[in-house]
């Protein structure tokens, strides 16, 4: 079972936990730490629940986790923290190809801000977008590029979009390389395929992987 389907306790708000940034920050002495890891609330038990970027983390703030409270409650006093609970921000992962050639960049950019904010409206505000894209081409670092400036432009308002460049386990090239590395994406589970096309070309191969797979898979251009 994932963080997102585990059932989640009810949380409050006390007053001392309002101003998040005059002891987030300090108590983890770092703001670069304390931007990948929310604070969202207090528990019955006095345990603060805490939204994590990733696993990694997730971890990190796990092994620091005494201090941290300890770190807290000399800070805020009123806070009498118990312990702190950790887990990672759901996220939905969303596959982005295109053929050769394709170039309408405005095209791309509008559908991944309506894809955006369909996870939002789907999900929840707490799920992030992650695109998974092939990492040989200028449209994929052109999408990479555009969830870097997308992020910048949305931070403290809604969750980091990920651009995620795909790594091969492997070395080896030609056909059969591009078979596996296509099988190995397809393998990461994504919820939907992105496919930008130019007119009257058929649909990447690994978009028709995909739809061998049941992922639903959006033909756009």
């Amino acid at each position: 079972m994932g963080d997102s389907e585990i059932q989640q306790p009810d949380l409050t708000s006390p007053g001392w936990f309002g101003d998040v940034a005059a002891w987030w920050g300090p108590a983890l002495r770092s703001e670069g730490f304390a931007a990948r890891v929310e604070p969202l609330g207090v528990d019955a038990q006095m345990r603060l629940h805490v939204l994590c970027e990733s696993p990694a983390w997730r971890t990190q703030l796990q092994l620091l986790g005494k201090p941290v409270v300890t770190r807290i409650n000399e800070i805020v006093p009123e806070a009498r923290l118990t312990g702190l609970l950790a887990r990672v921000r759901p996220r939905v992962l969303v596959l982005v190809v295109a053929t050769d050639g394709f170039a309408d960049e405005q095209l791309v950019a509008d559908v991944l801000l309506e894809t955006c904010y369909d996870v939002i409206e789907a999900f929840g505000p707490e799920h992030q977008v992650a695109l998974q894209v092939l990492g040989e081409s200028a449209f994929d670092h052109h999408v990479v590029r555009w969830a870097a400036a997308h992020t910048a432009a949305t931070a403290g308002v809604s969750a980091p979009l990920y651009g995620m460049l795909h790594l091969p386990d492997h070395a080896e090239h030609g056909e059969g390389a591009t078979w596996a590395r296509d099988r190995e994406v397809i393998a990461q589970g994504p919820q939907l395929c992105l496919a930008f096309c130019t007119p009257d070309a058929p649909l990447p191969a690994i978009a028709q992987l995909a739809t061998g797979a049941g992922i639903p898979v959006r033909r756009l251009g």
